[in-house]
């Protein structure tokens, strides 16, 4: 999900106490109207972005999850931060990459490794 294409996916941020399957549950409900349930941590990024008006600092947390149901479909419930999404194959993602997926990439990390 993207507002601008190549710079975001999900943005989930953690609120007080929450644990990072909490928080994509709840994220994503509110962003698609999705119910996912599964959910596993799949590897963090530390991404530091020097070159930067600002510079920043972000630590990307990627978790994997299933539809509850595999026949939802999702909704734009967020029309002003989301111009919507597409799907991808992993092996054939849209260029400019997401930066935390581009290192991912990089290091040869698939996250869909057994799945048909």
């Amino acid at each position: 999900m993207a507002r601008n294409l190549g710079k975001k996916l999900f943005e989930l941020y953690l609120e007080f106490g929450e644990s990072f399957e909490e928080c994509a549950v709840r994220e994503l409900k509110e962003e698609t109207g999705l119910d996912i349930e599964k959910i596993e941590f799949l590897t963090v990024t530390n991404n530091v972005f020097l070159d930067e008006v600002k510079p920043s600092h972000y630590v990307a947390i990627f978790v994997r999850a299933f539809l509850r149901d595999p026949h939802q479909e999702p909704e734009n419930l967020e029309p002003t931060k989301c111009d919507g999404w597409d799907w991808y194959e992993w092996d054939n993602l849209p260029k400019p990459l997401f930066w935390p997926v581009q290192k991912m990439i990089k290091q040869g990390f698939n996250p869909f490794p057994n799945i048909a």
